[in-house]
C-alpha cells in the first residue's frame, strides 16, 4: 500500500458499448480499452494512489490473452471493480484510514532511518575524523539530533497506536496484519536507536599514566531516556584476540569507566563526559611482532557500550572511538602524531583496520600534502601553499609516481612535528599573518634576496635542527657582490625567554671599532621591519633586578659581523648542520609542563575569521 489519499474520480470508460455487438471489432476494443486502462495506472502510480501495487504490463499481457474476444465481459468487471472500489472508499471507518495512514507513516519511516544511519551519519562520522587530523568541515550533531529525535518520537507514538490497535483486533483477521507492522515498527526503532550514540570528542594519542577524556552523545534526546542510559567505556573491547596474535600490547582501564547520559543544559544535548579515564598495560607474555611494527604503530580502540530498556523496548547499543595510539613517553609522542595522520587517511571505513601498519600502503602525495597543510592551519589559522609543499614533497617523495610510503614520512614526522609545536607554542601570530615565509631552502632563500636592497631579510625553518627552529637570513651587498648570512637557528628554548619579534628589534652586528648596527631593515619582499614587528623596543625591560647578591644580566642577541672577502662568495651561512641529530632525536620533544598529568599537548586556537572550531584532539592530552 502506498498511499492514504484516495484517487480523484475515474473518468469515465470510453463509449465503446456499440461497438461491442460487432464481433469484429472485440479484438480493437480490448486493446482501446487497456490502453485507457494503461494511462489510468501511469498516471496515478507515480503519485502514490495505487493501493495494491501490480506489474501493469504483466497484467496487460494476460488480459489481453483471456479477453482479446470477451470485450464486453472485460467492461463489466472492470465496472465492477470501479463501483466496489467506491464502496470500500465510502464505507472506511476512522480506525482504518488511521491504519492506512500508519502504513504511509511506516514507508516514509523506512526510508528516512535508512538515510540517517547508512548516509548522513557515517558521512558525519567521515567529517568527524577529518576535523581529528585539522580539517576545518563543520562537525555539529545538530541537524542530526533533531532528525534522529523527531523519527524515534514517531515512531514511539506509532508503535504505541499499534499495540493498541493490536489488543482491540486481537483474534480477528486484522490481528496478523498489525503485528506485521508492529514488528516492523519495533525492527525501525531498534536500528535508529543501535546507530544514535556517537563520540563527539575523543584523544587519538593517549599516554599512560595520565588521565585522558572523551565525550560522547546520544542524538535521540526524548524525555523518556533521560537517566535511562548507563554507558561502559571497555578499552580494546572484541579485539583482544587479533592484538595477541600479532604481538602487540593490552591495556585496560584502571577501573571501571561508566557514565550516565545526562542532558547538558548550554547545549540541550543527551551527552556524558569521560574525564578521568587511565590506562595501564595488562603484562601478559604475547606472541612476536609482525611486520616490524612498533609501539607507535599499535592502534587500539576504545568501545562504549550501553543497553537501553523501555516500554518493553530492549536493545544493545555500543560504538567504537577512531584508532588511538599509546604512549609511554612524550619523546613518542611526533611518531604517534605521524601514525595518526596515516592512519586518518588509510582506515575511513568501519570496523578500523588495527593492523594497518603490518604492511602499511603508501599515500599519495595529494592526499598527504592536503593533511600536512590542515596541520598548520589548525594550530596557526594558515595553511601551506604551494611552494612550501614543494619543499616538503622534495624531502619525502621519493617515488616516481608521487607516492608517499610510510618508513620516508615517518623519518621525516620528528621535523614537521617540531615546527608545528614551535608555531603553537611561540610563532603563532607571526605565522598567521604572513611574516614567516617558513619552508624554504636555503638556495631559495638566496634567489629570493639576491636582488634585494641591503637589510632585506625573511624567516624560514631550519632544516636542520629535528626539534624545531626558526632562524632569519638577510642580504647584504657589498664589493659589488650580494653577501648572504644566516643567524644560528632559534629553537623553543630561545624563544621561552624572549620572542621572535624582540630578537628581530634588538639584533645587532658588531663591527669593527665596536660599532654596532641592526642589519635587518626590510622583511621581504619590501615592509620595513617596524611595519612587519612593531617598533624597535628598549633592552631595559630585559633587565632583570639584582637577586640575592647577584648582578642582574640581560640577554642581547648579537653578532660578530666578518668582512666580506674581495673573493666571490654565494653566502655565509651561519646555519650549520648539526652534528648532533641523532643526540637531539633522543631528548625530549616537550618542556616538562608535558609531564603534568593532564596538561595539553596541543590545543589549537579557533580561527577568528570562521564560524567552525577546530576541534585537533590527535594533539593533546
Amino acid at each position: 500500500m502506498k498511499q492514504l489519499n484516495t484517487p480523484s474520480p475515474h473518468p469515465p470508460l470510453p463509449n465503446m458499448k456499440e461497438n461491442l455487438r460487432d464481433k469484429h471489432m472485440q479484438k480493437d476494443t480490448t486493446l482501446e480499452l487497456l490502453q485507457f486502462s494503461e494511462q489510468q495506472w501511469n498516471r496515478f502510480a507515480p503519485e502514490g494512489h495505487i493501493l495494491h501495487s501490480s506489474d501493469f504490463p504483466g497484467m496487460k499481457d494476460d488480459l489481453l490473452a483471456h479477453f482479446q474476444d470477451e470485450s464486453l465481459n472485460l467492461v463489466k468487471i472492470l465496472s465492477d471493480c470501479l463501483r466496489e472500489e467506491k464502496r470500500i472508499l465510502a464505507s472506511a471507518s476512522p480506525q482504518q484510514t488511521m491504519l492506512l495512514e500508519i502504513v504511509n507513516v511506516l514507508e516514509q519511516a523506512e526510508q528516512t532511518v535508512a538515510a540517517l544511519t547508512e548516509v548522513q551519519l557515517p558521512e558525519w562520522k567521515s567529517r568527524h575524523q577529518l576535523s581529528c587530523i585539522g580539517s576545518p568541515v563543520d562537525t555539529s550533531l545538530d541537524h542530526l539530533q533533531e532528525r534522529f529525535t523527531a523519527v524515534a518520537e514517531l515512531l514511539l507514538e506509532v508503535r504505541k497506536q499499534l499495540h493498541n490497535h493490536n489488543k482491540k483486533y486481537q483474534g480477528s483477521d486484522a490481528s496478523g496484519l498489525l503485528g506485521a507492522h508492529e514488528q516492523l515498527t519495533q525492527s525501525l526503532l531498534t536500528s535508529l536507536l543501535a546507530n544514535a550514540l556517537v563520540v563527539e570528542k575523543q584523544l587519538l594519542i593517549v599516554k599512560t599514566g595520565v588521565n585522558f577524556s572523551a565525550t560522547v552523545r546520544f542524538l535521540v534526546n526524548l524525555p523518556e531516556f533521560k537517566d535511562r542510559l548507563k554507558v561502559k567505556a571497555v578499552f580494546d573491547k572484541d579485539v583482544e584476540e587479533i592484538l595477541k596474535i600479532n604481538g602487540m600490547r593490552q591495556f585496560r582501564f584502571l577501573s571501571e569507566v561508566s557514565k550516565v547520559l545526562d542532558v547538558d543544559e548550554t547545549a540541550g544535548a543527551l551527552r556524558a563526559e569521560f574525564a578521568d579515564m587511565e590506562i595501564e598495560e595488562i603484562k601478559k607474555s604475547r606472541g612476536k611482532r609482525k611486520g616490524g611494527v612498533v609501539v607507535t604503530e599499535e592502534l587500539h580502540i576504545v568501545k562504549f557500550v550501553t543497553e537501553l530498556q523501555f516500554d518493553g523496548l530492549w536493545c544493545n547499543i555500543e560504538i567504537s572511538s577512531l584508532p588511538v595510539v599509546v604512549v609511554s613517553s612524550t619523546n613518542q609522542i611526533p611518531a604517534a602524531w605521524a601514525s595518526v595522520l596515516w592512519c586518518s587517511v588509510l582506515s575511513s571505513i568501519e570496523p578500523r583496520n588495527l593492523l594497518l601498519f603490518v604492511k602499511p600502503p603508501p599515500i599519495a602525495w595529494q592526499q598527504l600534502a592536503q593533511v600536512l597543510s590542515w596541520q598548520f592551519l589548525s594550530v596557526g589559522q594558515r595553511g601551506l601553499d604551494e611552494n612550501q609543499l614543494s619543499l616538503l614533497r622534495d624531502r619525502i617523495v621519493d617515488d616516481p609516481e608521487g607516492l608517499v610510503h610510510w618508513e620516508q614520512f615517518k623519518n621525516e614526522s620528528t621535523w614537521i612535528w617540531g615546527i608545528l609545536d614551535l608555531i603553537k607554542t611561540h610563532l603563532a601570530g607571526l605565522w598567521r599573518d604572513g611574516r614567516i615565509m617558513g619552508f624554504v631552502s636555503r638556495g631559495r632563500t638566496n634567489e629570493l634576496l639576491r636582488e634585494k636592497p641591503s637589510g632585506t631579510f625573511l624567516l624560514r625553518f631550519s632544516e636542520s635542527n629535528k626539534k624545531g627552529a626558526v632562524t632569519f637570513s638577510w642580504v647584504e651587498h657589498a664589493n659589488a657582490e650580494a653577501q648572504m648570512h644566516a643567524v644560528a637557528p632559534y629553537t623553543k628554548d630561545d624563544l621561552s625567554k624572549m620572542s621572535m619579534q624582540d630578537f628581530l628589534n634588538l639584533y645587532s652586528l658588531k663591527e669593527e671599532g665596536n660599532t654596532t648596527r641592526n642589519p635587518l631593515l626590510y622583511l621581504y619582499p619590501d615592509i620595513p621591519r617596524a611595519a612587519a614587528f612593531g617598533p624597535d623596543c628598549s633592552t631595559e625591560k630585559f633587565v632583570p633586578k639584582n637577586k640575592d647578591g647577584y648582578i642582574g644580566r640581560t640577554l642581547v642577541p648579537t653578532s660578530l659581523f666578518l668582512t666580506p672577502p674581495s673573493s666571490p662568495q654565494l653566502h655565509m651561512e651561519v646555519d650549520p648542520d648539526t652534528s648532533a641529530e641523532d643526540h637531539q632525536r633522543a631528548e625530549e620533544l616537550f618542556d616538562h609542563r608535558l609531564d603534568v598529568p593532564g596538561s595539553p599537548v596541543w590545543s589549537p586556537p579557533a580561527a577568528p575569521w570562521t564560524e567552525i572550531t577546530f576541534y585537533d584532539p590527535c594533539l593533546h592530552f
